[in-house]
């Protein structure tokens, strides 16, 4: 199951192969810096929930958040916010 946000960004809570994690790569490089944080944040949000997700479900929101960091510090190298989220 895919959840989308506000501003159309998609967070995928169900397991994810290699061709979603491609499709999220695209996408996370496409988003501007604001929606990219966004994404990270949630992302990382999800991933806090603990006992309540999935083996596949934690490994999926895992995968994007390591997406969304690789974006975010290929960007901001050098910004603090860089291990925010």
């Amino acid at each position: 199951m895919a959840v989308t946000g506000r501003m159309g960004t998609t967070v995928y809570e169900t397991e994810i192969g290699e061709p979603e994690i491609e499709d999220v790569r695209q996408h996370v490089s496409t988003m501007s810096s604001s929606e990219l944080l966004r994404f990270g944040v949630t992302a990382k949000f999800r991933c806090s929930r603990g006992p309540g997700l999935e083996h596949a479900q934690k490994e999926a929101l895992e995968a994007q958040l390591l997406e969304a960091r690789t974006e975010w510090n290929k960007r901001h190298p050098s910004l603090p916010l860089r291990d925010s989220f």
